[in-house]
């Protein structure tokens, strides 16, 4: 795994290899603290990632490409590229209503996840495929 990537060349990459009804998703970055990666919603899902939390992790979150209404605990926003959200241990998270296709993110999360075991999902669990 390179130590630089290019963002647009990554995410072109990531919508070839992806179905258009499943969310791509891929590591850029998996050290010893820090895991960080790409989430691309597909042009024929519905455009969300589903609320869930971390219970142990911290989660840094930079809006590429689309919009959506965005919610961190309590809190709902429109997001759109360049936007941010910081999402504190245990909270709930996720995109509630997207408004752009597609929707793509860049997360950072701390410490580093095991994404199959230290996810909650609120209802059914994001379906995503590793490009």
């Amino acid at each position: 795994m390179s130590n630089f990537h290019n963002l647009n060349e990554t995410l072109a990459a990531m919508a070839k290899a992806a179905a258009p009804d499943v969310t791509a998703a891929r590591a850029l970055t998996i050290g010893d603290g820090v895991i960080a990666g790409v989430l691309r919603t597909g042009s024929d899902n519905d455009n969300e990632v589903g609320l869930h939390c971390q219970p142990h992790h911290e989660e840094l979150i930079l809006v590429l490409e689309g919009e959506a209404e965005f919610r961190v605990g309590d809190e709902t926003r429109h997001v759109r590229p360049g936007d941010y959200v910081f999402v504190p241990r245990n909270t709930i998270h996720g995109t509630v209503g997207a408004t752009s296709k597609p929707l793509s993110l860049l997360s950072i999360i701390t410490p580093r996840i095991d994404l199959a075991r230290d996810v909650t999902w609120q209802g059914e669990p994001l379906r995503f495929q590793l490009v």
